[in-house]
């Protein structure tokens, strides 16, 4: 009987019946979760076709290109000179990368690659051997500590873990064996290696050889590319056994331009000047990065200086070290740590022949895809969208922020609505004025709690008058402080925007869009303050109602405020999640779809944590099911400071940024669109034979590197998942009727105001929580039935 039934349908009932199906099928698609299921791997936006790229004139000795050396292979993430340090910079380096191990020996004569001669700092060798701590003078200083040369081989790779000398970092991978230069000649034999030999005369002085040591390595591996030492005796008895060989000598420069080389006598800053007699026994010099470009006390570049010009016209070949993206970068980088390696290979005056860092994926970006890419057009068709401006360069929505953004390439400009007691509409990051502006000095008298903005004391802006607001400075604000303190010299620097000046601004520049943000419209309704009507009537001012050539979009985390600009067809409308999410149903997306079109998300919203170490997961549902509601998703906000980034990324914002797009990110939000804008425009995309920025799924970097059981057996928290209560809300107020005698009777907010209470500064944004739960995965079957089904609709 079923059978006949369906023998009666029409065509046109089978495509009805199959597309509830369809339907049904991405249900399930988008809303069941498995924390153990296979994750779909995300297709990469389309890149913009490039014709094949014209081959770069490099200022380097030969004009090629500069090297990437690894300085203990990838040490800004793994114990650095190990072996999986080492593995990990040959997978993501870009082709050629150098892998830079620090020659150290043990008792019984056998070489280890190290990163320190005094162990203490960099294994568990106080814990191994606690009564081995010995005292030596090591270049005519006492040095305290752990050391290989008291220690056998047999106990080095026997008891011995390696750990990361940098407290900062990461301690996850602290289990592996110290790595002996046989191993390292090895296991890397097809590489490009270097052997940096830095206290010959310490172990001659306790009968080890470092020098007899070498021999043997080059004897087993003839083409080791570089051997360098800060000892010019080592480098001159080096120079027969090198004879004939491509390995090329290199001579070093601590940091201590006062230290005294062992075999002149001679302080160091004088042989800097002796370039000449250096070249009769080396190809080239290693030194700090700062001897070339200078860094004084306020942490500002000075002119570089004629090193690199001077070392090239000698015939030497010149090598920086010191490289980090976790180091406290000069302010003119504005943390972007591409920047400073394009300083020293992309400037017009010279470029350095190689770079010695600890994060060789970020170092390979920047020679690869980076330099020359100025004036090139953008690859990636990404919305890059400003967070109050350039934020991380200047103080948010001032006329400075907002013009660097344009200069930058932000494609969307953005403005936080916040409203004066007399009814003037003007842009800043924060309803609050403490942290944005200089009010808390002359105005703390006037301070107030509001709950339901927010829980701390705050200085509001409708409690103040526009001449008020203009009697304040702007204020830079960050989430970081101390050594990631943004630039003081521009703390203060620029000038208030009100919402209309920001419009006839963008219009001016002919910026592509703007995105007009709005929080608190309910509150500010029953203080008589209509902030939505005051948008809508400037935007209909600005003309930006009754064309399409600029893009608006209203922003807010509120439905009520969405849902007045719904008639506005050409205003694209944007929820605000304002919390940190991990899941989301269909459903709830699909009620999301009816108040917006765009959802402006947390980027570790994407993505789940592991056991709060800094590294991803899984993925999340997120982008997967708001997009089959056809939502947009605009991922942020994006920072250059590398403690905001996870690690799994490197610290790195170019490689956040391009991993949120890889997700599938419409567009991302930032602070600083300078670097979003100059990922756009990377060499690399579409670029089949370049390096490839790598493409890193949540959980690559653990799956790969912890014992497989380990990340199993974690059991994350439920996810957090993502509630219609969490954006539906009521429809606005009718906007209060206050009089004059009202409005003058003081600043008092509301009946929660406490102007009495002391105040005090209100903290920073929140930051991410801990990221838990799995992510949203299809089931087998459904996705098997979904696809038969998609292939039957076409047949159809």
């Amino acid at each position: 009987m079923l059978l006949s039934s369906f023998g009666d349908l029409k065509i046109q009932d089978w495509k009805k019946m199959i597309k509830h199906v369809l339907l049904l099928c991405l249900m399930i698609h988008c809303t069941i979760a498995d924390p153990k299921a296979a994750v779909p791997v995300p297709i990469p936006p389309v890149p913009v076709s490039v014709p094949p790229l014209p081959k770069h004139t490099w200022l380097t000795l030969h004009g090629d290109e500069p090297f990437v050396v690894a300085n203990g292979g990838f040490s800004g993430l793994y114990p650095p000179q190990t072996e999986l340090a080492y593995s990990q910079s040959i997978i993501f380096g870009k082709g050629g990368t150098v892998l830079l191990c620090d020659l150290h020996m043990s008792r019984d004569g056998h070489g280890f690659c190290l990163s320190q001669l005094n162990l203490q700092n960099t294994t568990n060798a106080a814990d191994a051997f606690p009564n081995r701590k010995k005292t030596y003078i090591v270049n005519g200083k006492e040095l305290q500590g752990w050391f290989a040369l008291d220690l056998t081989s047999d106990e080095m790779f026997d008891k011995l873990i390696v750990t990361q000398s940098i407290f900062s970092r990461t301690d996850l991978f602290d289990f592996l064996s110290p790595y002996p230069t046989d191993l390292y000649l090895e296991e890397n034999r097809n590489a490009l290696l270097w052997i940096n030999a830095e206290y010959a005369t310490f172990y001659n002085q306790h009968k080890l050889s470092l020098l007899d040591h070498m021999k043997k390595l080059v004897e087993t591996k003839k083409d080791i590319t570089y051997i360098s030492s800060p000892e010019i005796g080592f480098l001159k008895s080096m120079g027969p056994v090198v004879h004939g060989l491509k390995t090329k000598l290199m001579f070093k420069f601590p940091i201590d331009r006062n230290a005294v080389e062992p075999t002149t006598n001679e302080p160091y800053a004088s042989l800097l000047t002796k370039l000449p007699m250096i070249k009769t026994f080396a190809t080239g010099i290693v030194v700090p990065r700062e001897f070339i470009w200078p860094v004084n006390k306020a942490r500002y570049l000075e002119p570089s200086t004629n090193l690199v010009a001077d070392a090239h016209k000698q015939g030497l070949e010149v090598f920086a070290y010191g490289f980090a993206n976790d180091n406290f970068l000069p302010h003119n980088y504005s943390y972007d740590v591409q920047r400073e390696y394009l300083q020293f290979v992309d400037n017009s005056k010279f470029a350095v022949d190689g770079v010695v860092t600890d994060f060789p994926t970020s170092a390979s970006t920047a020679i690869a895809c980076l330099a020359g890419s100025k004036n090139a057009s953008r690859k990636v068709p990404t919305l890059i969208i400003s967070a109050n401006g350039a934020n991380g360069e200047y103080p948010g929505s001032t006329d400075l922020a907002y013009q660097k953004a344009v200069n930058d390439g932000a494609d969307i400009i953005d403005c936080s609505v916040q409203m004066t007691k007399d009814g003037v509409a003007f842009c800043l990051p924060s309803v609050d004025l403490i942290p944005t502006t200089t009010a808390s000095g002359p105005f703390m008298s006037r301070a107030a709690k509001v709950d339901s903005i927010q829980s701390s004391m705050g200085i509001f802006s409708f409690d103040f008058k526009w001449d008020e607001i203009l009697s304040l400075k702007p204020q830079m604000f960050s989430e970081f402080n101390g050594d990631l303190i943004r630039d003081p010299a521009r703390k203060n620097v620029g000038k208030f925007v009100t919402l209309s000046d920001f419009l006839e601004f963008a219009k001016a520049k002919a910026v592509p869009g703007v995105l007009i943000n709005i929080e608190n419209a309910a509150y500010l309704a029953n203080k008589g303050l209509d902030v939505v009507g005051a948008v809508t009537t400037t935007l209909s001012n600005a003309t930006l109602d009754k064309q399409s050539t600029q893009k608006v979009l209203i922003m807010s985390g509120e439905s009520s405020v969405l849902d007045k600009f719904k008639d506005i067809p050409t205003y694209q409308k944007v929820l605000h999640i304002k919390k940190q999410v991990e899941f989301v149903t269909n459903e709830t997306a699909l009620e999301i779809k009816k108040h917006a079109d765009a959802v402006f998300l947390h980027k570790h919203s994407l993505y789940t944590q592991f056991r709060g170490e800094g590294f991803t997961l899984n993925f999340t549902n997120l982008i997967e099911c708001l997009h089959w509601a056809n939502v947009s998703v605009y991922a942020g906000t994006v920072l250059n400071e590398f403690q905001d980034i996870y690690m799994d990324y490197s610290s790195d914002p170019y490689s956040l940024i391009h991993n949120l797009i890889y997700y599938g990110a419409d567009g991302i939000i930032t602070q600083y669109p300078g670097t979003a804008n100059a990922y756009t425009r990377n060499l690399c995309t579409g670029n089949l034979e370049s390096y490839r920025i790598p493409d890193i799924n949540p959980g690559d970097v653990i799956t790969t590197s912890l014992d497989p059981k380990e990340v199993e057996e974690y059991k994350p928290p439920p996810p957090v998942h993502l509630e219609t209560k969490d954006f539906v809300t009521p429809p606005l107020p009718a906007v209060a009727a206050i009089s004059k005698d009202d409005d003058d009777k003081g600043s008092a907010s509301s009946n929660n105001t406490n102007t009495n209470a002391p105040s005090s500064p209100s903290p920073p944004p929140e930051q991410a929580q801990t990221p838990s739960t799995a992510t949203a995965t299809t089931i087998n079957v459904a996705a098997i039935f979904f696809s038969a089904m998609l292939g039957l609709v076409t047949l159809l």
